[in-house]
């Protein structure tokens, strides 16, 4: 029984050896361009949240309650009322991500939002257009196009973290297969039996 415990702890430190030497014999993977406090990218975030911003007071001159009356459908209350919310919520994702721009899931998370709001916000025009003010629609429709430079460029940065995220994974899995490898080679400790 010891010395099984004795082969597992010695396996142990061989493989803790393996990574400490691996590491510091790996470079650190360059980042990507726009990664991680890129003043760029973080400038990216500001925008669209100060973008999305600008919709909140036109969409507070949008009345799908009143258009219920003319016969709308009740969808496009709805329908405001999710696009205001999804501007609070860009805003929060925003000023998140500036604080940990390498956060994968939050990029994600506020691409998505800003895409969702984009199609809350396709529907709801039609709505405006057609119950209340078109030309309030085509100014809340040129105010949200703004954004589409930064989001091309939120995209392309999501792209690039994800290819570094990958090589990261690409590194380590390498090293683990040689730090098997090398263990693996090794001679299995002699059990000594007692006689009777």
């Amino acid at each position: 029984m010891r010395l099984r415990s004795a082969a597992i702890a010695t396996l142990a430190a061989v493989i803790c050896a393996c990574w400490v030497v691996v590491r510091a014999q790996t470079p650190a993977p360059a980042p990507p361009p726009g990664f991680t406090g890129d003043p760029q990218i973080l400038a990216v975030f500001n925008r669209i949240s100060q973008q999305t911003a600008r919709l909140t007071p036109m969409l507070e001159e949008v009345h799908a309650r009143d258009w219920v009356a003319k016969g709308a459908s009740d969808t496009y209350v709805a329908q405001l009322e999710s696009a205001q919310t999804q501007i609070q919520a860009i805003q929060t994702d925003m000023a998140a991500l500036a604080q940990h721009p390498d956060h994968m899931q939050d990029c994600m998370k506020g691409l998505f939002r800003v895409q969702a709001l984009h199609g809350s916000l396709e529907s709801l025009m039609g709505g405006l257009r057609r119950y209340q003010n078109s030309p309030l629609a085509d100014l809340i429709e040129s105010v949200a196009a703004e954004d589409q430079s930064d989001l091309a460029k939120l995209q392309s940065y999501i792209l690039d973290l994800a290819n570094q995220k990958e090589q990261e994974f690409l590194v380590v899995d390498h090293e683990a297969q040689r730090c098997r490898a090398t263990i693996s080679r090794e001679p299995a400790p002699r059990t000594v039996r007692k006689q009777p």
